[in-house]
């Protein structure tokens, strides 16, 4: 059985490390394999956000379904649609390693 080595990005390295304190599951989830980190879709946000929420995502954000919301999206990856989808509805996609600087507190989809 291969010996597990952990994440190899230096850049998720950097975010799991500056955000375990104050989000360990969304530091958990970044540190494990990327196949399994878990992809969410647009119909995930639309249904457990409220307008102006602030949600983290550990991993890609897909564009499948439709986004009724205006939401700030914190994620590692987004896919295209999904980005040109919540800009549509005036919010905001930022990467994961901006949620360090800014310090929102958010709803954590996994």
């Amino acid at each position: 059985m291969p010996k597990p080595t952990g994440p190899m990005n230096p850049l998720v390295i950097e975010i799991a490390s500056g955000i375990r304190k104050k989000y360990p599951d969304v530091a958990r989830h970044l540190t494990r394999p990327r196949r399994k980190k878990p992809g969410v879709n647009m119909n995930k946000i639309s249904r457990s956000s409220q307008d102006n929420d602030v949600v983290i995502v550990p991993g890609a954000c897909l564009g499948e379904g439709s986004m009724e919301r205006k939401v700030t999206v914190y994620a590692m990856k987004f896919s295209s649609s999904a980005r040109k989808k919540i800009e549509a509805k005036g919010g905001k996609c930022l990467p994961l390693s901006q949620l360090m600087k800014d310090g929102a507190k958010g709803r954590i989809l996994i």
